[in-house]
């Protein structure tokens, strides 16, 4: 769904604001001041991640850009008493930030997520947008669009009304905007290839140098949507084929408590490797075999891409915005949701054939290239050409 086509708004009076950039092509990022709006550094997470890149991507191009952070960092160093004052602060401190970064420029860039994720920037892009008459797009970035949109329908299509694009990375999560009547624009997330690279064998070979023994990779976070529990119950039942097998989970959150008790209670060894820093990750693939994907929900990972890029052959359930970026047997394995059986058995398909491994790898390295910057530039430039000026 390549869909661009401008997002429905209801301010009659958009089009008088919008600058006219005459310089502006559709190639071009030069000479633009652009607000990014969303979660940076040290904020871990993957829309952290994909806003430092485009961040990095747009000054590259000549842009200016003026970050403006969702996180009150300072906050967060407080414990408990400091996560229950963050959503007062932020709602007093990001508007007055967007304010101040907004002045002069040419468009804002938010990035959102679901719930607090999604009110929190968007109330604040609503509201310094129209008073500094400045247009602005968004990025939706979460996995839980479906169920989101379904309980807040009328506040969502509200707010969403009040932008001049929104973009999305997926089909799947296009399709759910759809149905609130909007046109959304398919723009995937951003890989830097000079930090994911594939190690050497080339096509036809595998970089499993022991099939009997393969090092597993989960990354994501320890909540409902990454499902850590099928996880961990599909590699205790694979260790009943390849016992030396090896499992290395990362990242933190809500159950990873539950995830180290069903570890023990199976007698499964998990390396449980809690958060590790983006620029660390590369060395994290260099050491795997297979990365496992075990979501019950899901957008656009950007671990799933940073492991193509890498040349990791990929098992992952079929869910969200997963199978827009990979086709079954070609590129990955894919397996039906929340069925640990499925999810072993494909995991011991690849460890067992090191020729559908490599295969698998070469494939996910090609399929990488999509999502590199000089591919999605020209997509992003053209939703900012036709918003900035007011192009149909």
């Amino acid at each position: 769904m390549q869909t661009q086509t401008r997002v429905q708004t209801s301010s009659a009076v958009r089009s008088s604001t919008i600058p006219k950039k005459s310089d502006f092509s559709e190639s071009s990022f030069a000479g633009l001041t652009v607000c990014v709006v969303g979660p940076h550094y040290p904020r871990p997470g993957g829309v952290s991640t994909q806003v430092e890149m485009l961040e990095s991507c747009l000054r590259g191009e000549g842009a200016t850009v003026r970050p403006v952070d969702t996180n009150v960092q300072s906050l967060r160093h407080l414990g408990r008493p400091g996560r229950w004052l963050l959503p007062a602060a932020q709602v007093m401190i990001v508007p007055v930030r967007l304010w101040r970064a907004a002045a002069g420029a040419d468009i804002i860039h938010a990035h959102l997520a679901s719930y607090w994720g999604f009110y929190l920037p968007m109330l604040a892009v609503a509201l310094i947008g129209k008073l500094r008459g400045v247009p602005s797009v968004a990025t939706y970035h979460g996995g839980k669009a479906a169920e989101f949109v379904t309980d807040h329908k009328t506040s969502v299509r509200a707010l969403l009304n009040r932008l001049d694009a929104l973009i999305v990375l997926s089909s799947f999560t296009g399709r759910v905007f759809e149905g609130l009547g909007l046109k959304p624009v398919v723009v995937p997330n951003v890989i830097d290839l000079q930090q994911f690279q594939p190690e050497p064998p080339g096509p036809g070979s595998s970089r499993l140098s022991e099939p009997d023994r393969p090092a597993l990779l989960w990354v994501k976070s320890f909540d409902d949507s990454g499902n850590p529990a099928l996880m961990v119950e599909a590699f205790a039942r694979l260790r009943r084929d390849l016992p030396r097998a090896t499992l290395t989970m990362i990242g933190d959150g809500p159950r990873l408590p539950d995830a180290r008790a069903q570890a023990e209670a199976l007698a499964t060894p998990v390396y449980f490797a809690g958060r590790v820093p983006y620029d660390a990750m590369a060395q994290a693939y260099e050491k795997a075999d297979i990365l496992v994907i075990s979501s019950a929900v899901d957008n656009q990972p950007n671990v799933l891409i940073e492991a193509s890029a890498s040349g990791l052959p990929v098992v992952a359930t079929a869910v969200g915005g997963i199978p827009d970026m990979v086709e079954d047997g070609v590129n990955a394995l894919l397996v039906a949701p929340d069925d640990a059986d499925a999810l072993a058995a494909a995991v011991l398909q690849v460890a067992r054939d090191p020729n559908l491994a490599g295969r698998l790898g070469h494939a996910a390295v090609e399929n990488a290239q999509r999502y590199t910057w000089m591919q999605v530039r020209g997509q992003l430039a053209a939703v900012y050409r036709q918003v900035i000026r007011g192009d149909q």
